[in-house]
């Protein structure tokens, strides 16, 4: 009878260890949705993001991207995820901090748990390497004195290029017309040509395309770009940038989000993570769950204002 005893024990604590082994998260893959195309910037990151937190997680991550509305669409496929944890999101700033003041969208920041930030990268202005200009004040000074003579790109009326142009402008007193483009690529190639004179783009563009940054968007010195001034420097305070979170659908178990952020807080430790990051003229900017979820509240705040009085014009 005693040996039935232990046998019966035995059995159920081997039944309860496959139990545990098997729930053990993650046990299958993990899907990143990003929701702009593959190849941009945001995907780029997100790859690298998956690469490094696969070898953490000793489990594969996959990148999915879903395009459309702007970003709407592939932020809705992860709040209509079940919060296991196993589909995640990259996104930029726009869609969560910027789209949610101007238009209906089917989510608000409290449909997402955070699960860190990646990185922080700001804006710079941006001209043709043939430009007359080599200073900020010098652009801005010519534009002052010709209002509505000269153009500035963006990439569609509520991007955050176009808010960052036009609050650039509205401060430092300039009247500059606006020109809408689909993406970089069409508004770097009218800056080639011409048809406007100026952009704002991330760090990575100044290799990519025949321009030179004018200043940053930011009220200190980028450490890679120690001698691009900033805007502040010319006396105006408008600060920009693209940040992206490493998001999940609101309810992510305690436990689920703690070993995603270490792998995530891990992975971007890492010199190989840090080095590809670098190739694309950018630095982490990791923060944690809380943190992350502070850091977009205030972000989608000032944003609100900024939209308010710029849409009051």
């Amino acid at each position: 009878m005693f040996r039935k005893l232990l046998l019966a024990l035995a059995a159920v604590c081997l039944m309860t260890g496959s139990a545990v082994a098997a729930d053990a998260f993650p046990n299958r893959p993990i899907t990143i949705v990003v929701p702009f195309a593959a190849g941009g910037e945001t995907d780029l990151v997100a790859r690298m993001l998956a690469d490094g937190m696969s070898k953490e997680l000793k489990q594969v991550m996959v990148v999915q991207n879903i395009i459309g509305a702007s970003g709407v669409a592939g932020i809705s496929a992860v709040t209509g995820a079940k919060p296991d944890g196993y589909t995640l999101g990259v996104t930029p700033s726009a869609p969560l901090a910027m789209h949610p003041h101007m238009r209906k969208v089917p989510y608000t920041l409290d449909s997402f748990d955070f699960v860190g930030r990646i990185l922080k990268a700001p804006y710079i202005v941006m001209v043709a390497k043939t430009a007359p200009w080599n200073t900020l004040d010098d652009m801005l000074r010519d534009m002052k004195t010709n209002p509505n003579t000269f153009f500035f790109a963006s990439s569609g009326v509520g991007s955050v290029p176009y808010f960052a142009m036009m609050d650039l402008f509205k401060k430092a007193g300039a009247q500059v017309r606006h020109v809408p483009f689909s993406g970089d690529a069409d508004a770097f190639q009218a800056i080639a040509g011409n048809r406007v004179q100026v952009y704002t783009s991330t760090a990575g563009s100044l290799d990519q395309y025949d321009v030179k940054g004018l200043a940053l968007m930011d009220a200190t010195r980028d450490p890679l770009l120690p001698n691009l001034p900033t805007v502040k420097e010319s006396g105006v305070e408008a600060y920009y940038s693209q940040w992206m979170p490493l998001l999940a659908p609101k309810g992510l178990p305690a436990d689920v989000k703690a070993t995603l952020s270490d792998a995530m807080r891990k992975a971007m430790q890492s010199p190989e993570f840090v080095e590809r990051l670098h190739k694309l003229n950018l630095v982490p900017g990791y923060l944690d769950s809380k943190d992350c979820r502070t850091f977009v509240e205030e972000e989608s705040v000032r944003n609100a204002e900024v939209i308010k009085g710029l849409m009051a014009k």
